[in-house]
């Protein structure tokens, strides 16, 4: 649900997002105590690593971090952001997502 508020005195629009995450923070937490300790075994897989609810994406947007954005730089700093900043929304141990991408030559 989004709640949407104007203030005069400010000239400001606020939009909260609300939400329950109560029951995804809860899972996530129970599977990173069951989280393998490397994300790899040699050559590339793909892991879960993260959980969270539509309306986080919402929120996230809101706060300037598109994570459905069709640019993958800003789907990265999205990522990072959740990393760095809200660890509940991890399903795994460390850190997955990288700050930056190697650029080959």
């Amino acid at each position: 649900m989004e709640k949407r508020t104007y203030i005069e005195a400010e000239d400001k629009l606020v939009v909260e997002t609300i939400y329950d995450a109560a029951t995804t923070v809860e899972v996530n937490a129970r599977r990173r105590q069951v989280a393998p300790k490397q994300f790899t075994t040699g050559g590339k897989s793909l892991v879960h690593v993260a959980s969270l609810p539509m309306e986080h994406l919402i929120a996230l947007e809101n706060s300037g971090y598109d994570l459905m954005s069709a640019d993958p730089d800003e789907r990265r700093r999205a990522l990072v952001y959740i990393q760095n900043h809200e660890p509940a929304w991890m399903t795994v141990n460390g850190k997955p997502f990288a700050s930056f991408r190697p650029k080959w030559v």
